[in-house]
């Protein structure tokens, strides 16, 4: 483990307030126990729909006044950054330091990231993104971190 790795670890540790962890992690247990998880994650995205509406974007016309506008309102709650890259056919968005994953726990991930994809397509659709693009979550980051890896793009059928 490299210096970066320990101290982006120790970070994603230190986001959940210690006073919220267990009642976090009791609730996200009783959540799984009375929901399907597609459920859970559908509530999580109306979740972040409404975080999105209350903390909105300014309209921007490049990639990288989008990004800072996003982590311009993830910055002043302490919910981690966002970088945007551009692939040939969709945006790839990975948003790192979330405090889901730690409040939640792992087990989380899957209805979790709804979340994101709630906050995210809230706030491409103010900038006037077509209704066909569509924010989605990846499979969770290969090396391990807490990163959150989603995509705008043509919905899958």
């Amino acid at each position: 483990m490299t210096d970066k790795d320990a101290l982006l670890s120790y970070y994603e540790r230190r986001t959940c307030s210690a006073q919220w962890m267990e009642f976090n992690r009791a609730f996200a247990a009783e959540l799984s126990a009375g929901l399907p998880p597609e459920d859970i994650r559908q509530l999580f995205r109306r979740i972040g729909e409404r975080i999105a509406l209350a903390l909105p974007v300014e309209r921007c016309d490049t990639v990288e006044q989008l990004r800072a506008a996003f982590n311009g309102r993830w910055e002043a709650i302490d919910w981690g950054f966002a970088t945007l890259h551009e692939q040939d056919d969709h945006l790839r968005i990975v948003h790192a330091c979330s405090p889901l994953a730690m409040a939640f726990g792992p087990d989380a991930e899957p209805w979790a990231d709804g979340f994101f994809e709630g906050a995210y397509q809230t706030w491409f659709a103010a900038q006037g993104t077509p209704p066909a693009l569509r924010v989605r979550a990846e499979a969770a980051a290969a090396d391990g971190s807490q990163q959150v890896v989603l995509r705008l793009g043509r919905a899958q059928p």
